[in-house]
């Protein structure tokens, strides 16, 4: 099958595709069909035939197994080091808080990450007394990582918490290498997935890393209040469950309680199970319709096309690093300083979906696997049109 024809047929089965120039993946992704085709079918299920029975139960449990294991082949993980989560911040906290700190712990993160990473670290810090180290990366995230990270290691160090891909300028950081020092260190190492989840390809095992938190809504295109945070097996004595509930523990004959052996632990109730059922869908879709290795590799070569498209632009200036090929692009325009603005006139002038970071007076564009490079042609065109007024 052609290119064409695949993102033709793709494109039929996310409306929002074709009604905008969906260019902002990193916020919320277009949903496909087979999503609102899952969700719609399990309430109508739950409303036709009720939510109890052993029937029910069951479904219930093949539904969530399900999309466990959709989202271990996508992690390259085992299916028992997957919870369940409502998004990325979720699993963030889990991890975060259930690491026993005492006055003067001491965390280090970066000067790139997102408000959903550091707001924990915030509040650690504020209740326990817990100090927050921060490595400079420049305002690019493309300074030596290692280094800047190492460099803050202490005796006190109990954590590091860094984004995989940062949301500020789409920079692609070396996790393997902050991987393998946490390992050499004793130190563990907390990814923030949620620009990379479906971006990039990802490959726990190999990163070495000890937690991985990623939600559906963005590059995955799913459901809102899901998603999965990846705990190594051997990682588990690192952290315990802050709050616990039915799905966190066993339930076996002559056990009363005992938290299960897996990542499970961190799962506490029931969720809406018609949204983990279209978490599922689209898992499923993404890797069997789609196809990981054609998803990453068109995100990355329309990044690329984007990259060097944009550079045309008189006083547009690039914050994304090359290489990267992460689907984000960050910059700035000369002289315009107000992007709520400019992102206001593109969707109504242009019908294009872009974001901004007010914090850097940039703009972000997000090129995901259903874009096509006359999308992001027509994006060039108007943000000429706008800087020559």
């Amino acid at each position: 099958m052609s290119d064409l024809i695949h993102v033709q047929q793709i494109r039929q089965e996310m409306p929002a595709t074709t009604a905008h120039i969906y260019l902002n993946a990193g916020t919320f992704g277009p949903l496909p069909t087979c999503v609102t085709q899952a969700m719609q079918e399990r309430i109508q299920a739950e409303w036709r035939d009720g939510r109890l029975g052993a029937k029910a139960f069951e479904g219930i449990s093949i539904i969530y197994g399900n999309a466990r294991r959709a989202a271990a082949r996508l992690l390259h993980a085992d299916e028992q080091e997957i919870a369940l989560t409502d998004n990325t911040g979720e699993g963030l906290n889990i991890v975060s808080y259930g690491i026993h700190w005492h006055d003067g712990d001491e965390v280090i993160t970066t000067n790139h990450e997102h408000i959903s990473a550091l707001a924990p670290l915030y509040q650690l810090r504020d209740r326990y007394g817990v100090v927050v180290r921060v490595a400079d990366l420049g305002p690019r995230a493309d300074g030596p990582l290692l280094s800047a990270i190492q460099e803050l290691i202490t005796p006190r160090t109990r954590l590091i918490v860094l984004s995989h891909v940062t949301w500020t300028t789409g920079a692609v950081l070396d996790i393997r290498a902050i991987g393998r020092l946490g390992k050499e260190r004793g130190i563990p190492v907390l990814v923030d997935g949620a620009q990379s989840a479906g971006a990039i390809p990802i490959d726990v095992k190999q990163l070495e890393v000890d937690f991985y938190a990623i939600p559906m809504q963005k590059w995955l295109c799913g459901p809102d209040g899901t998603g999965a945070l990846y705990v190594a097996q051997d990682s588990l004595h690192y952290i315990s469950s802050t709050y616990v509930g039915y799905y966190s523990i066993k339930h076996e004959e002559d056990i009363e309680w005992e938290l299960h052996d897996t990542a499970q632990r961190f799962e506490t109730g029931g969720r809406q199970t018609a949204a983990i059922a279209g978490q599922y869908a689209v898992l499923d879709w993404l890797e069997n319709f789609v196809g990981h290795e054609w998803q990453h590799e068109r995100i990355a070569g329309l990044h690329t096309y984007a990259y060097h498209a944009l550079q045309r632009i008189p006083g547009l200036k690039l914050l994304t690093p090359e290489p990267g090929a992460s689907g984000l692009l960050a910059f700035q325009l000369e002289g315009q300083e107000n992007t709520g603005d400019i992102v206001k006139q593109l969707n109504e002038q242009h019908n294009i979906l872009i974001r901004d970071i007010p914090t850097t007076k940039a703009l972000r564009v997000s090129t995901n696997f259903y874009n096509t490079k006359e999308e992001i042609d027509a994006l060039i065109q108007a943000l000429v049109s706008l800087t020559e007024r």
